[in-house]
């Protein structure tokens, strides 16, 4: 299934217009390189532009034996240990067996069509206009260790929502601590865009999408923390309050040759402590593990998730497991069709503390990373990425 049955074949045809000028006006504007960032220069060995090559596989990992009834504590352990293998050499898994409902993610893809191929002056009525949550237009994002939004902008747009639950009030022993800023940064509100008549609900299928992923992305920790070795309420405790974020990203059909260096969405690694990832369309989403010189393209079998470790389980275990940078390319099948991703970011209460398990120090070896707080990392990476660099 290539689109959702709400996409109109003339709003499609607008997008398709709409990246082919965008990339045409690109065209004469000065090259890639100019007015890198620093965090170019630390990545540029591992991220030179090559073709993708099949240099091992992302591995494919069934949950359900895991929460089975009956399950042993040795089925138990032999599945956290073949976590463990994919967390240290990729980074990277595909889960199936994981319990959602195939429906729900397809829900969210179809209502996320219809709202992308609305005209952009209704889109633009629930703009994220610099906060973290709505609508990011067309081009309007570059994402990456060398972004360049206003040169090489990534060709997607989005729509994006973070936390439903009102914080607490102050005072209350269940709201988070930490500074206002913080927290006003965390908990966002989000701007939701009116139902069409006919159509299908966005927000109404984004919430219900947004509560499964949570829960699976509960159920995966418990088998991280075994495969760690630690108590697995060590990892819940912190997500209670949790200021997760779940996206809808259309890449429109392109019928133009992208910029030299530009991409649907640059090579990035996650903030968060991992991320749940459903695609409709299979093909341009590659990884680049440790190791290697050549992207490595994820293959998912119909129904899995791709998950991936994000930056704070490298701090959590010094680097033993990665945080593995990872982008869309353009592939032959994107001048073909368009594609709708979903990533779920499994993120933290805002004052959870994120440092250096003791069971990941050798004796007499030191936490590479200082101690931080899940609210004040996030915070920090919006501000110096992208668009939001400061």
């Amino acid at each position: 299934k290539t689109h959702g049955p709400h996409l109109a074949s003339h709003r499609q045809a607008r997008l398709r217009t709409h990246v082919c000028l965008l990339v045409r006006a690109m065209a004469g504007k000065r090259g890639i390189g100019e007015g890198d960032p620093s965090e170019a220069a630390m990545k540029k060995a591992r991220l030179e532009e090559g073709a993708s090559e099949a240099e091992g596989s992302v591995p494919v990992i069934d949950a359900a034996p895991f929460f089975a009834e009956g399950a042993t504590e040795g089925a138990r352990d032999a599945l956290a240990a073949e976590v463990k293998r994919a967390c240290e050499e990729v980074g990277f898994f595909v889960v199936v067996g994981h319990g959602i409902d195939g429906e729900l993610p397809q829900a969210c893809a179809d209502a996320g069509y219809e709202f992308f191929g609305r005209p952009e002056e209704e889109k633009a009525k629930v703009a994220a206009n610099g906060s973290a949550y709505g609508f990011f237009p067309l081009a309007s994002e570059a994402l990456g260790y060398d972004a360049d939004v206003r040169n090489r902008p990534d060709l997607r747009e989005a729509f994006s929502m973070g936390p439903q639950d009102a914080l607490p009030p102050e005072g209350s022993p269940d709201r988070p601590g930490g500074p206002r800023e913080v927290l006003e940064f965390c908990y966002q509100q989000t701007p939701w865009p009116e139902d069409e008549a006919g159509g299908a609900s966005l927000r109404e299928a984004m919430q219900r999408y947004y509560r499964e992923a949570g829960g699976l992305a509960d159920r995966l920790l418990r088998i991280l923390a075994r495969a760690l070795r630690v108590d697995a309420e060590d990892f819940l405790s912190k997500t209670r309050g949790h200021a997760s974020s779940l996206r809808v990203v259309h890449y429109p059909a392109l019928i133009a040759e992208p910029l030299p260096g530009q991409l649907r969405c640059g090579a990035h690694s996650d903030i968060c402590t991992m991320t749940l990832l459903w695609q409709d369309v299979h093909g341009g989403l590659e990884v680049l593990p440790r190791g290697r010189t050549r992207w490595l393209e994820v293959q998912c079998p119909p129904g899995g998730l791709i998950v991936n470790l994000g930056d704070l389980f490298a701090r959590w275990t010094n680097d033993r497991w990665l945080s593995t940078p990872h982008r869309v390319a353009c592939p032959p099948a994107a001048f073909r069709s368009p594609r709708i991703s979903m990533p779920y970011f499994q993120i933290l209460r805002s004052d959870a503390e994120v440092k250096c398990l003791e069971s990941c120090l050798e004796p007499g070896e030191n936490p590479k990373y200082a101690p931080t707080t899940q609210g004040e990392d996030l915070r920090g990476h919006f501000k110096r990425w992208g668009r939001n660099r400061e």
